[in-house]
């Protein structure tokens, strides 16, 4: 994994924020906030001691995650005794690969398969931010369509392999023109997990077009 400071502030408060598959910190690097920022990204290996040294110092933790950053950021706390003021979970479910809770198997496999071709690629930005004009307003990340592809692969491959991980989120917020993991298998899965607060709202999977602060991004749902 890969880490990024986007904010420090000296506070005494963090947010950890697990992005997206094939994303760097490009995606978020617009949004302001009062506390510290730690962006993570890259989970071809989930090897946290990195992160967790950073995350030493502070006294009160907050947790976001994004797409397949939902599945990474339970499994990296899955056996952690970091515990989590708050936990907000986007457009993304503890299964990266799934018939009912996730992105369909033979879906997925066909993304890895087919990244490299620069068609596959441009048709999953427009799809990431829900119509062809958006997707030319997405940040560019600077990471190889190789890079890409190998991150997808492991991620697979580790989901397949590892238990599902424990849910550390207490709120989930699903987007309901999501063309990458479909608002059915979000709602499906969220339903079963008891005492989570889950809001619905109309946005593609990319959620952070047109917002300028983290606060935003929390807020998302609340009416």
């Amino acid at each position: 994994m890969k880490t990024e400071f986007l904010h420090r502030n000296g506070a005494g408060e963090l947010l950890v924020f697990f992005n997206g598959w094939s994303r760097d910190a490009a995606d978020v690097r617009v949004l302001q906030s009062s506390s510290d920022v730690l962006e993570v990204h890259d989970y071809t290996d989930l090897n946290s001691a990195g992160l967790l040294q950073r995350m030493k110092p502070y006294s009160r933790l907050h947790l976001a995650a994004w797409s397949l950053g939902v599945w990474a950021a339970a499994a990296v706390f899955d056996r952690s005794e970091v515990r989590f003021a708050s936990a907000l979970a986007l457009n993304g479910t503890l299964y990266p690969a799934h018939p009912e809770y996730g992105i369909a198997p033979e879906i997925f496999d066909g993304t890895i398969g087919n990244w490299l071709a620069p068609a596959a690629r441009e048709r999953f930005l427009r799809r990431m931010a829900g119509a062809g004009p958006a997707a030319q307003r997405l940040p560019r990340t600077d990471r190889s369509a190789e890079d890409q592809q190998a991150e997808l692969a492991a991620i697979r491959k580790r989901a397949m392999e590892l238990p599902v991980p424990r849910n550390p989120f207490t709120r989930a917020v699903m987007g309901r023109l999501d063309r990458i993991i479909p608002f059915a298998a979000q709602e499906k899965f969220w339903k079963t997990q008891p005492g989570m607060s889950v809001a619905a709202v109309d946005l593609p999977h990319y959620p952070f077009a047109g917002l300028s602060m983290w606060e935003e991004v929390f807020r998302l749902g609340n009416s």
